[in-house]
């Protein structure tokens, strides 16, 4: 395709791509949502609970981090499809929503049992219940740990959400495709999907090593 045709084929396609790289965006933020409720609650259940609900919690966590993100996403949109017909939009969110939750619940557990115990005993000599303790005690301190991790995990959740694009969610990179298939290339449009994850994920991998820097001068 002649260059003249490429730059209109590629002002023709920049709203597309911009309506795209929002469905991204959208994705990628109400998947972090739900993956960090749920994260909470998981390591929440290792650290406190009873021994047959840290085990439980504990093969869910192997699970989803020992097998593919695309083969879960997979099972629920296609697997699932005898039983419930997700939207696909709705199967992408609890796809990566579910995965990063265990990655989420791995980070939350660590730092809560990071907290020195001395810190936890002062607690119950003051007369704070275990969950007082961990609201005004652990849980604070275990947020400031975590927080780095967290936004480093939300930047690469923001990159695997192109993984959807497989059941038929129409985001960044499945645009993209569309794209270059029309116009026979995909120099030109993978340079702007590339230009777009970009434009996503730099402010929020600044903003993780300015929050790793300054944690870690406090």
């Amino acid at each position: 395709m002649p260059r003249a045709a490429q730059a209109n084929a590629a002002l023709t396609y920049v709203p597309a791509l911009l309506r795209a790289a929002g469905v991204t965006l959208a994705l990628s933020l109400l998947s972090m949502v739900l993956a960090v409720t749920i994260g909470c609650a998981v390591a929440a259940g290792r650290v406190y609970g009873p021994a047959w609900s840290r085990a439980l919690l504990g093969v869910y966590v192997e699970v989803m981090r020992g097998t593919p993100v695309l083969l879960q996403l997979f099972v629920i949109y296609y697997g699932l499809s005898d039983v419930v017909r997700l939207p696909a939009f709705l199967a992408a969110l609890l796809g990566l929503g579910l995965n990063y939750a265990a990655y989420e619940s791995e980070i939350y557990r660590a730092a809560l049992e990071a907290i020195p115990r001395a810190q936890l005993e002062a607690a119950r000599t003051l007369g704070l219940s275990e969950r007082q303790s961990l609201w005004l005690v652990r849980g604070p301190q275990a947020l400031r740990l975590a927080l780095a991790p967290m936004t480093n995990d939300f930047v690469a959740l923001l990159k695997d959400s192109s993984l959807v694009s497989v059941i038929t969610v129409v985001e960044l990179t499945k645009q993209t495709a569309i794209y270059a298939t029309n116009v026979g290339s995909w120099v030109v449009p993978g340079i702007l999907c590339a230009l777009a994850y970009l434009a996503l994920s730099l402010p929020l991998s600044r903003f993780a090593r300015r929050l790793e820097r300054r944690l870690s001068l406090a």
